[in-house]
């Protein structure tokens, strides 16, 4: 019996360790970069941080931020080499010996370098040998740092002469990195270099700042003269301020007019610098025309085409934590005020604490999508590098990550506060070693995400590279094994470099390209390379100066998958000149030469053509009308709401005022402002004043409508009035037209805080009713208002249906369709915390049928509504505008985003609790001091530190028999779409991502081209939220023909990003059609639409 149990036992064993060993096979196999151990590569570098140098993060801003590695072949023989720069010891070369084995040759190479801290490294060709010389940056002159930048020229048999002073490039700055281009394409290379800024009164206050030079941390561009660096930075237009962080730099010809131009990544409150090349030999400073947003502590930054539009694309870091223990305990954003301080007063632009993925369009804008595109948080992070790793033809992403000690830290920062502690830091070393045992370890795994469609990021790192604790700083990719895929190589703090060696291998199929260009430019630094494959395309740009301190390998690689051979090539080389090779086989390095016959390239072929579908009308034809919102923060009065209601303005109705027959234009204002009417003439629009709508501006306009509503054929106007800040000013106004002036009628008390007020004749009585649908109740977010249906009697109104209507939601937007198709026209409400409802009109009563005719879950942040057969099918469908994906809300049906409302603390004021799903679990979005700030008594007693608070969930935060007493409000989709009609009943089908980039907050329908359909205009942006969010502003308005066809803004000549458009309106002069865009805070526009059909 025993040994039957032995021999049971044994198998079971056996089994067991088989089933243990196939399971680490396949984990091992499922992974697509395999670490290469230092035993079998003789890789042994490690940039070991000293204690006995006696310096640290205290002494040292950037102390933690590691080393760098330029990857490239130094002897040409077909394998590439590695080179790695130590903060604190020697530099390495190792010379790749192929089979993944490599030798250490930086004694007699003679490239240790003589600096005492080194940071990035560049190869480059400098003097146009054909061989890879080697630049180190140093940072010389803080701390006792002494030392240069080094030029190592290679001698081509495996040794280099450092010969910096002689080329003029033995800089003493404080430099992070550099990048070799050809700026002014005379043929060689020029010098960008990247240096930093540390703490101190010359870099702290206003942006102007900038402007005057640091010899220290101002960056530089030289010029190259017959080998010669001169300095040509002020006469070319590059700052070079005390103020200037510089951490990452791209370069990259970011608008396609074939010259270089260059981005830089700048830490702390200095803006990212966007410097597009003129051709002249100067550069323009153009970040704010350009960008909505960027990071704030800019680091690592990579470009590459992510969406096959053949414009190079943006990606860069910052230190957003993805784990709620670590982001709870870290220091995020700055205060709505700050950020307003920072951005109006001192000059700054918007940055926010998170990596950015900056989508180019057409060279003209970019649009931020990080947080759709789920990149957005990747920790502590130094170096991201696009690449096809897994060679499906989509870019996927690497990022390294990771610092030994968080400085960050909210423990650490509220321990530092202390005047005497911060003194006692600066001034000796007596607390240097609390100070730093304080401060947590900052150690996370490298992120690698995988390339899909549809702006879509897979993160892949459980399962593509091994998760382990090593802090990765430089990073850079080349084909090391010569197997066709790329690897990754990082130099790691207090760690062995790692090198992962991607295990793609013959899974898909790839193209690698080396390039020989000619004159000194000899690896064809700038070179554009674009692959067609049955109509995708596919765009490369040769720079090797990537991610963060470091230099990839100088070659063009494409991924396939199963694609054995492509259509063809254009190489467009730095000279403005091209060639192209057709039919060309995959899984090959090909070398191509600059073909002598050669043709000169005509870069507007890269540009898409423009449909003509608007036209911006400069003059405006005298519409000079600018909304200006008044100086109220929601959030200093009701601090845990999840967004602004205040700022939803300018009100605008067209409609004709003064019985011409004309469209006039009214336009509401904010409180303290005054309202404008402009009214049509033959030359244009000119503005009348009204004493009694002027006198009004007490009030803040939300919505207005023009109608005849005492059936006298002359119009008046009708203005809902919201903003929410003073409820004795939320009566709305009624002002009839008599003898060309305007008199207040009475009105019923309406006192809500109203977003959309809308005319139609439910009651087929002849005369205008009207639907004034309120969004919120003062002062009280969460308090469910009551919308009010008017009806009219001989221009006398009174409230009807007060029940139907009463407490519905926090309605947005409304639109009359007879949706039922029984020839009475219905109502249909969108609104935040809702779903899209459906009111039947029957015999002029309201039903509420939504649960017949839309059951499914769809609460939504619903910001607009418009009928549309956008299917085609001969029914009408409806348009909804929400929130749209790119967000730190989250919600689905089975995880909605929650809002908690209630008096929680029993005094007096209401409150809000906002969370969301992370992993299965709820959290606030909310940290400690914002929640501290409203529920003081109850959480500073129940925690005494930011570490005891951080990774609690909801539930560990407040009671759960607490929440359970407020209400609760659900969000299910946060997706712009439409309700699709399919017989009477509605199913909710999404956009695609590019149109869920921001809110979409109105639309408006006409014929915009010279077909005989309608279409649908969109557009939205909107900035009402907290700095935790970021604004969003990166849509640029959309067109849509139907569910299949849609253009933006940036393919039909309108630009509205950074915008936050209110209203859009058809108005109609002198028989062309015009859109009327009326922006909040801003001036409005005026386009034309010359190809439009009346």
């Amino acid at each position: 019996m025993l040994q039957k149990y032995l021999n049971a036992m044994n198998k079971f064993f056996r089994i067991g360790l088989a089933s243990l060993l196939f399971i680490g096979c396949s984990q091992k196999e499922g992974q697509l970069f395999e670490k290469l151990s230092s035993d079998e590569s003789n890789i042994t570098f490690n940039n070991q941080l000293l204690e006995s140098k006696n310096i640290s993060i205290l002494d040292y801003l950037y102390y933690y931020n590691g080393g760098g590695v330029a990857l490239g072949d130094i002897n040409n023989d077909g394998l590439v080499d590695i080179y790695f720069t130590s903060n604190q010891g020697k530099n390495k070369l190792y010379l790749n010996k192929g089979a993944n084995k490599f030798e250490d040759i930086t004694a007699k190479a003679g490239v240790e370098g003589q600096s005492d801290w080194n940071s990035g490294t560049i190869m480059a060709d400098v003097n146009g040998d054909g061989y890879l010389d080697i630049y180190v940056c140093a940072v010389v002159g803080i701390n006792g740092f002494e030392g240069q930048n080094e030029l190592f020229i290679n001698n081509k048999d495996n040794t280099f002469t450092e010969s910096a002073a002689e080329y003029g490039l033995d800089l003493d700055n404080y430099s992070s990195s550099a990048a070799f281009l050809d700026y002014d394409l005379d043929g060689d290379l020029d010098m960008y270099l990247l240096n930093h800024a540390v703490h101190s009164e010359l870099s702290f206050g206003n942006a102007d700042i900038r402007n005057r030079r640091n010899y220290e941390c101002g960056d530089k561009l030289f010029r190259n003269d017959n080998g010669k660096y001169v300095d040509v930075s002020e006469k070319a237009g590059i700052f070079g301020g005390a103020n200037g962080y510089g951490l990452g730099l791209a370069v990259s010809d970011f608008n396609l007019d074939g010259y270089p131009d260059i981005y830089v990544c700048n830490d702390f409150h200095e803006d990212d610098y966007y410097y597009l090349n003129n051709g002249d030999g100067t550069f323009s400073e153009s970040l704010k025309s350009h960008f909505g947003h960027t990071s704030r502590f800019s680091m690592g930054v990579d470009v590459a085409d992510v969406n096959h539009d053949g414009f190079p694309d943006i990606m860069t870091l910052d230190m957003l934590p993805e784990d709620e223990k670590v982001l709870k305990s870290s220091l995020g954003d700055d205060n709505t005020q700050m950020l307003k301080m920072r951005t109006e007063k001192l000059g700054y632009h918007y940055q926010y604490t998170r990596n950015m993925l900056q989508l180019n369009q057409d060279g003209n804008h970019f649009t931020e999508t990080a947080l759709l595109s789920g990149v957005a948080a990747t920790d502590w992070s130094w170096s991201t590098l696009f690449a096809d790793y897994d060679q499906d033809g989509e870019q996927d992403i690497f990022v390294s990550n990771g610092i030994p000690k968080r400085p960050n830290d909210l423990d650490y920062v509220k321990y530092y506060s202390n005047d005497q502690i911060k003194s006692k830091i600066s001034s000796t070393k007596l607390l240097d070693k609390e100070a730093l045992k304080r401060m947590p370890k900052g150690n996370v795994t490298n992120y690698v995400f995988q390339g899909s469609t549809d702006l879509q990021f897979k993160n892949r790192s459980a399962d593509w590279i091994e998760n382990d604790s090593i802090i990765s700083n430089g990073s850079g990719y080349a084909d090391i094994d010569n197997d066709g895929d790329l690897d990754v190589v990082t130099n790691n703090t207090n760690n062995v470099a790692s090198v992962y060696i991607n295990k793609t291998d013959g899974k898909s199929n790839y193209l690698k390209l080396k390039l020989q260009f000619v004159g000194q430019n000899t690896f064809g630094i700038g070179t554009k390379v674009i692959s067609y494959y049955k109509g995708k395309k596919q765009f490369k740009e040769l720079q090797t100066t990537r991610g963060f301190q470091s230099s990839s390998e100088p070659m063009i690689h494409f991924g396939y998958g199963k694609i054995t051979s492509i259509d063809s090539l254009v190489v467009i080389w730095p000279d403005k000149t091209f060639q192209t090779l057709k039919n060309i086989k995959t899984n090959q390095t090909l070398a191509i030469k600059a073909n002598t016959s050669r043709k000169a390239y005509d870069y507007k072929k890269l540009h898409p053509a423009v449909l003509p579908i608007f036209k911006k009308t400069e003059t405006g034809l005298g519409i000079d009308f600018v909304h200006q919102e008044n100086d109220f923060i929601d959030f200093l009065v009701q601090k845990l709401i999840p967004y602004q209601r205040s700022d939803r303005g300018a009100a605008t109705a067209i409609g004709d005022l003064n019985g011409d027959g004309k469209d006039d234009i009214f336009f509401g204002a904010s409180k303290g402002k005054k309202a404008a009417v402009y009214l049509q003439n033959p030359k244009g629009f000119a503005k009348k004043s009204f004493d009694e709508i002027e006198k009004d501006s007490i009030f803040e306009d939300a919505s207005a409508v023009i109608g005849d509503f005492n059936n006298d054929k002359i119009n008046d106007l009708y203005v809902a009035s919201g903003g929410g800040e003073n409820a004795s000013n939320l009566q709305d106004r009624l002002y009839t037209n008599k003898n060309s002036q305007f008199v207040k009628s009475a009105l019923p008390k309406l006192v809500q805080n109203a977003s959309v007020v809308k005319t139609f004749d439910y009651d087929k009585d002849g005369d205008l009713d009207l639907f004034v649908a309120n969004n919120s109740v003062n002062n009280r977010f969460g308090t469910m208002p009551d919308c009010y249906l008017l009806n009219n009697n001989k221009g006398i109104f009174t409230i009807v249906e007060g029940q139907t209507f009463s407490k519905i939601g926090m309605v947005t937007d409304a639109v009359f369709s007879d949706f039922n198709k029984d020839g009475k026209v219905d109502l249909i409400l969108v609104g935040e915390w809702m779903k899209p409802s459906f009111f039947a009109n029957k015999n002029g009563k309201f039903t509420n049928v939504t649960e017949t005719v839309f059951p499914e879950k769809s609460n939504g942040l619903w910001q607009s509504v418009i009928p549309f057969d956008i299917d085609q099918d001969g029914d009408e469908d409806y348009l909804v505008g929400n929130w749209g994906m790119n967000s730190k809300f989250k919600a689905s049906k089975e995880f909605p985003m929650k809002m908690y409302y209630d008096d929680f603390d029993a005094n007096g004021s209401f409150e809000t609790i906002v969370a969301v799903e992370k992993k299965g679990q709820y959290y606030t979005t909310m940290g400690l001091d914002e929640l501290a700030e409203q529920f003081s008594g109850m959480l500073k007693k129940k925690f005494n530190s930011y570490k005891s608070f951080a990774g609690k969930t909801l539930e560990e935060v407040f009671d759960p028999k607490m929440l359970e007493k407020g209400t609760l409000f659900e969000v299910h989709n946060l997706k712009s779409g439409y309700l699709k009609n399919e017989n009477g009943k509605f199913t909710f089908v999404p956009f695609s991502n590019k149109m869920q980039v921001t809110p979409i907050t109105c639309f408006v329908k006409s014929n915009f081209d010279s077909d005989a359909k309608e279409e649908v205009f969109a557009a939205g942006n909107y900035f009402g939220v907290s700095p935790y969010h970021s604004k969003f502003d990166g849509f640029s308005g959309a067109l849509i023909k139907n569910e299949k066809t849609i253009f933006l803004g940036n393919q039909i000549g309108i630009d509205l990003t950074q915008k936050a458009v209110r209203h859009l309106d058809i108005i109609k002069f002198n028989g062309k059609k015009y859109i009327l865009v009326t922006i909040n805070n801003k001036k409005v526009e005026l386009y034309e639409m010359p190809s439009a059909k009346n």
